[in-house]
């Protein structure tokens, strides 16, 4: 099966299998929202952030690694598995004796059990089989999606059944471990592979995947800083509600987006190994995730309160407000995650992890030093920040591999005008309860629909005018080389 078969059946078959996933991660949500409360909500986002932090701490790059080399024989494998091994495991303990300072560093005491109890998924996980690796690399995602569909419906029936029984956070505790302890029973049962252990190939990953585990931290904890921010700031039962807000309106990025990134980092490596161009596959894979996930943004702010006091109870309402403000963040991560990927298929892993490393430090800097203000100033603030980074990081890509960054501009500008306009004529419609939501969803969702694919199949017809935004990239990049190309002589 030649490359783009393999990416697109490998992609839609992660798109069904998550969609049904978030399907029923939906209707547990809206489930455990009426019986939990926002309290409850925060000190599981805290107790998620601290075992996922320390999890990413333990990856070290080993699945980039393994998807990355050229040439693969088991010793790589099986060393990878290995070192991902006594990394959970050495995390685990330490994340054990850390739960009370970081509990109480994030303002939330309560939250300490939880901590340790959750933290059992390091060394559940660790012991999935190394056979997932090689799935990964080679683009067969069909054992991998039937270990994440039964693994979502055991979560699902554990935590539903927990929260009606314990009604406390201690469901979706007990629910996460269930998810873990099933994939990683299911991962031995669907893809064996020998239970063996080395270390022989450890110099070799550790010179890639060092770079890589500090890019990972840093992004991580980038991406995790609202959370750590609002806990310290505003204590755990704001918390609740602002993590519920975020989560509703992450969706499209943490389903959709960053699975089917780890599928185009294979492909990327393969399009780079051939000499191929990275950016016009980056601006092609973009184009169709924008389409799906920019329209995401209008509709919450037009529904949000309709949705949150119909799906989630009065309770919820306060926090509405935060869910078109939180969803604006999908963009940059969608735009980002991608660009991203094609620096490391280009093997600038280490510049990237500078970038990294110094984007977090200005963000640490700037809202730990100087914000003082109110939950929504300081999303209004992390948005600025966001794409003020995003900018930068377009422009290095432009630089490094070429990325067509007018072609995706005219692209994000065609899609976000085709947005405001659906918006406009959603809200011409007043009214309230599920028979408006329902009407102007349609009316929302057909008009975006209808706008965008008549914008994009005019910029298509107009070859003049792609002429023209390639002959501009051309010349800003020639300008941006040559001064390069001086120095290189100079210091020659």
């Amino acid at each position: 099966m030649s490359l783009a078969k393999r990416v697109a059946s490998s992609t839609t078959l992660i798109l069904i299998v998550r969609l049904f996933q978030r399907g029923i991660g939906i209707i547990s949500l809206l489930i455990l929202a009426r019986l939990l409360t926002p309290q409850d909500f925060g000190v599981v986002a805290i107790a998620t952030m601290l075992v996922f932090l320390f999890d990413t701490l333990s990856e070290g790059g080993t699945q980039q690694y393994i998807i990355q080399k050229k040439s693969l024989d088991e010793l790589d494998v099986i060393t990878a598995w290995t070192i991902s091994i006594l990394s959970k495991l050495v995390l685990f303990v330490a994340l054990l004796f850390a739960a009370p300072s970081l509990a109480g560093f994030l303002n939330a005491p309560e939250a300490e059990a939880a901590i340790r109890v959750m933290a059992l998924v390091l060394p559940i996980s660790a012991f999935a089989s190394p056979k997932l690796f090689l799935h990964r690399r080679d683009l067969e995602y069909g054992i991998i999606s039937k270990i994440l569909l039964i693994e979502r419906i055991v979560s699902f029936t554990v935590t539903i059944a927990l929260a009606f029984y314990l009604q406390t956070y201690w469901a979706m505790i007990y629910g996460v471990l269930a998810a873990y302890t099933c994939k990683t029973l299911l991962s031995h049962y669907y893809a064996p592979y020998p239970i063996k252990f080395s270390l022989s190939r450890i110099k070799d990953q550790m010179s890639f995947s060092l770079w890589m585990l500090l890019r990972s931290i840093l992004g991580y904890i980038r991406a995790e800083f609202d959370i750590i921010f609002v806990s310290k700031l505003y204590g755990a039962d704001q918390l609740g509600g602002f993590s519920l807000m975020r989560n509703l309106s992450y969706l499209p990025s943490r389903e959709i987006i960053s699975p089917v990134s780890n599928v185009f980092l294979a492909s990327f490596s393969e399009i780079k190994r051939r000499g191929d161009q990275i950016g016009d596959h980056i601006v092609m894979v973009l184009t169709i995730l924008l389409f799906a996930i920019t329209p995401v943004i209008g509709y919450l702010h037009v529904f949000n309160q309709d949705l949150v006091s119909i799906f989630l109870g009065e309770q919820w309402l306060p926090f509405s407000h935060l869910l078109p403000l939180l969803s604006v963040f999908t963009i940059t991560f969608a735009i980002s995650t991608f660009v991203q990927q094609g620096l490391i298929a280009n093997g600038d892993v280490k510049l990237l992890s500078i970038y990294e490393m110094v984007t977090l430090s200005a963000l640490l800097s700037l809202f730990a030093f100087f914000f003082t203000g109110s939950i929504e100033e300081f999303v209004a603030y992390r948005i600025a920040f966001a794409f003020l980074t995003l900018g930068i990081l377009i422009i290095f890509c432009f630089i490094r591999f070429n990325l067509p960054i007018f072609s995706l501009l005219f692209i994000c500008s065609q899609l976000a005008l085709a947005c405001l306009i659906a918006v406009y004529l959603s809200e011409l419609k007043q009214g309230e309860g599920i028979s408006h939501l329902i009407i102007g969803s349609i009316i929302y969702f057909a008009s975006y629909l209808a706008i965008s694919l008549a914008l994009l199949f005019i910029f298509q017809k107009h070859r003049i005018l792609k002429e023209v935004i390639a002959l501009a990239g051309r010349v800003i990049r020639a300008k941006f080389k040559k001064p390069v190309e001086q120095n290189q002589t100079s210091s020659s």
